[in-house]
């Protein structure tokens, strides 16, 4: 499957050459879609850096403290989108899916976040840390 991104007049060119090229059999399809950008690399390295090594430094649960690992998978299901939405998630997202036994397991990723969509999580994530465990996070210090 050939994806075109029209981020320039040559761009849009060599995609509707493709288009005027296809056969006119009813065999193909052609869909436009916005293009939306993924999370940063940037902003991952803050959740992995930053945010989560201060949630498993300075908090501790009943005389327990987290992996960042652990805190990850915390976090993800207390504040990953429920649903998908076009301006927080990318295309195919979802937080949950069932098991054959009808149990649910999270598989969401915020891999599968948009910038804007990342930048809400962190905030969430941040908001949670300084509410719940009074954490004095890194990256504003």
């Amino acid at each position: 499957m050939k994806k075109y991104r029209i981020d320039s007049k040559y761009a849009k060119v060599n995609a509707m050459k493709a288009i005027n090229d296809l056969p006119e059999d009813g065999k193909m399809v052609v869909e436009l879609k916005k293009y939306t950008k993924q999370r940063s690399t940037g902003q991952n390295a803050m959740v992995w850096v930053a945010l989560l090594a201060d949630f498993s430094m300075q908090v501790e649960i009943d005389g327990r403290k987290f992996s960042p690992e652990v805190w990850h998978e915390q976090l993800k299901r207390n504040f990953l989108p429920d649903e998908f939405d076009e301006e927080l998630t990318l295309p195919g997202y979802k937080k949950w899916d069932f098991l054959p036994d009808g149990s649910m397991k999270m598989v969401g990723s915020t891999t599968k976040l948009t910038t804007k969509g990342m930048s809400e999580y962190i905030e969430a994530c941040y908001a949670y840390g300084c509410c719940e465990f009074d954490i004095r996070f890194s990256a504003n210090r």
